[in-house]
């Protein structure tokens, strides 16, 4: 399951600006450091499934909204009993 995505670089970066989050906020939250989650954000890394999990609950963005893009059942059930 590990390139599975979820990530939206643009999308899910406005909704941190709109919320207000910072990127050491997003740190804090997933557990990774201040300068791999910089490396996401300008797009020379895509986070670990792991870790799109983690900051979509921190930037408060609903998981049917973060699997929208995700259409295999069975990864979907996977993701949510990681979530839930």
């Amino acid at each position: 399951m590990s390139d599975i995505n979820l990530w939206d670089r643009a999308s899910w970066d406005a909704v941190r600006r709109a919320r207000g989050v910072t990127y050491t906020d997003i740190a804090e939250a997933t557990g990774i450091t201040y300068k791999a989650v910089t490396k996401w954000f300008y797009g020379e890394r895509t986070p670990s499934l792991r870790s799109q999990i983690l900051m979509a609950k921190a930037l408060g963005i609903p998981l049917t909204q973060a699997l929208k893009n995700i259409t295999d059942p069975q990864v979907r059930s996977a993701v949510r009993s990681v979530i839930l």
